[in-house]
């Protein structure tokens, strides 16, 4: 059969401006591809997520036209559900011999109401590899495929749970060509699927039913040898496993695995602030890691207590004390507005996060305001709080914050705070440097931050600049630009601009 796949595009707000030349692809649908085209199908993917929403639409549409597929699929996230949606009813009016076939997290959890108002498609639930394919199986019926829910003349059938792929091995490869080009630098991978925790915030469980399932290392290995050996231009892997570090053994054994093929290929990662090892930690950077990322979200105790994060302030310490000798990057992901926050809690993880970089330092350019996602214990808050309904995500509005406790406003506003004395960027600005003037000397500590922050001082400092642009720059009467010069030339020792 021909098969069509797409991944349509996402809302304005979760849109990244990179339009594919090296942001993360959908790893899930390179893996249904592979499979699918290693059972006999003819497949094509659309990866269309970063692209602006009329661009993606023609681009989709042109595609049904050319191929004429037997079947088109959809991946459907609930920052991309509105346009999928269109898509969709666009191919049932025009081509109404194609099958539509759904899947994603948000089809899983909410996959009732699709079928309500779409009931001439079929909804995976789960992993779709093994789905997929049967229902191309013609001698199969509906009924006795499991994992999977249709309509049935106005009545919504679910079938049988389909069981999780336990040996991840026997899978190929996903299908990554379809997503690299001759200008590609980044790849992506997993090593694992599913997260045993279940944060409120997230709706991983809806899929992976908090079990962690592993590829054998060699297996791993193997495709990412594959990667450097057919990607050319590729420099850089993103791991996107749910948590890579859970197993400090695997991941020594991984990192002794790429150094004993002599593989040269920088890792990024993320992971949980526990458990570590000074062991696992040597043997990453060994390998060729620069960036790990942790999900620390807050720094305020009750709330990564009411957030099931499962980790405390002293997780977070002492994760940033084992990386302090180590040239590995590391950041700490935060959600501002999570249920329970307060100034109170803004403050706190303030603090937090200072006390991490003063340990090992990180550079920050944003940082994340809640959204609110079906089939997440924050969604079950909101519909308690009368915020919002399941009829929402019928509607073509985008994905919304978390705003049942305070306006976007207020949210903004902490927000800001919180940059204002964490981010490097800020450091030029009146609120920000009276938040950070204490951090300077941390700042400098850290090489690449110390390259970023010298150039823009000394800038100050050095260009002959008349008074009025300075103070235009910095937004800063005369008294407060001189103290900030005065503390400039003690921090770089000089008593007068160099020459």
């Amino acid at each position: 059969m021909k098969i069509l796949l797409i991944t349509a595009s996402f809302e304005d707000e979760q849109r990244s401006p990179e339009i594919q030349d090296n942001s993360h692809y959908p790893i899930g649908l390179g893996y249904l591809h592979s499979f699918l085209e290693n059972n006999g199908h003819s497949v094509t993917t659309l990866f269309l997520n970063d692209y602006e929403t009329e661009r993606c639409i023609a681009i989709a549409t042109e595609n049904v036209k050319d191929i004429d597929p037997d079947v088109v699929g959809f991946q459907i996230l609930t920052g991309n559900r509105v346009i999928s949606f269109r898509l969709m009813e666009y191919i049932h009016d025009n081509f109404p011999g194609i099958n539509i076939i759904i899947g994603g997290i948000h089809a899983t959890v909410m996959y009732q109401q699709i079928l309500e108002k779409y009931p001439f498609i079929t909804v995976i639930l789960g992993e779709g590899e093994i789905t997929f394919s049967e229902l191309l199986d013609n001698r199969k019926t509906l009924e006795n495929i499991d994992g999977i829910a249709f309509n049935n003349n106005g009545r919504i059938v679910k079938t049988g749970d389909r069981a999780l792929i336990e040996n991840l091995d026997e899978l190929p490869f996903p299908k990554h060509d379809v997503f690299f080009d001759e200008t590609r630098r980044s790849g992506c991978i997993l090593t694992s699927r599913g997260c045993p925790f279940a944060c409120t915030f997230c709706c991983l469980c809806s899929i992976s039913q908090r079990k962690v399932r592993y590829r054998s290392v060699i297996n791993v290995v193997d495709e990412i040898e594959y990667m450097a050996n057919h990607f050319k231009e590729l420099n850089s892997i993103w791991i996107h496993d749910d948590s890579f570090m859970l197993n400090n053994d695997r991941v020594i054994e991984f990192c002794n695995e790429i150094l004993r093929r002599g593989i040269k290929k920088e890792f990024i990662c993320s992971g949980r602030m526990k458990p570590l090892s000074m062991q696992m930690i040597k043997a990453m950077e060994k390998a060729g890691f620069k960036h790990v990322m942790f999900g620390l979200e807050s720094g305020a105790e009750e709330i990564l207590r009411t957030s099931r994060k499962a980790i405390k302030k002293e997780d977070a310490i002492r994760a940033f004390k084992l990386f302090a000798k180590s040239k590995i990057r590391t950041t700490a992901f935060l959600i501002v507005g999570l249920p329970g926050e307060s100034i109170e809690t803004v403050n706190e993880t303030i603090e937090l996060i200072q006390t991490l970089q003063k340990i090992k330092y990180t550079l920050y350019g944003d940082i994340g305001i809640l959204f609110v996602y079906p089939g997440t214990e924050v969604y079950e808050i909101a519909k308690r709080k009368c915020f919002m309904d399941d009829s929402y995500w019928m509607t073509d509005k985008s994905t919304p914050l978390y705003t049942a406790e305070h306006p976007e406003e207020i949210l903004l506003e902490f927000k800001e705070k919180i940059l204002n004395h964490i981010a490097l960027n800020r450091i030029t600005t009146h609120a920000g440097y009276v938040a950070q003037k204490n951090m300077i000397p941390i700042i400098l500590k850290d090489q690449y931050a110390r390259m970023k922050l010298i150039n823009l001082l000394l800038s100050m400092v050095i260009t002959k600049e008349t008074t009025s642009t300075i103070k235009k720059r910095l937004g800063l009467d005369r008294k407060t630009r001189k103290a900030r010069m005065a503390l400039i030339k003690k921090t770089f020792g000089f008593s007068s601009p160099p020459k």
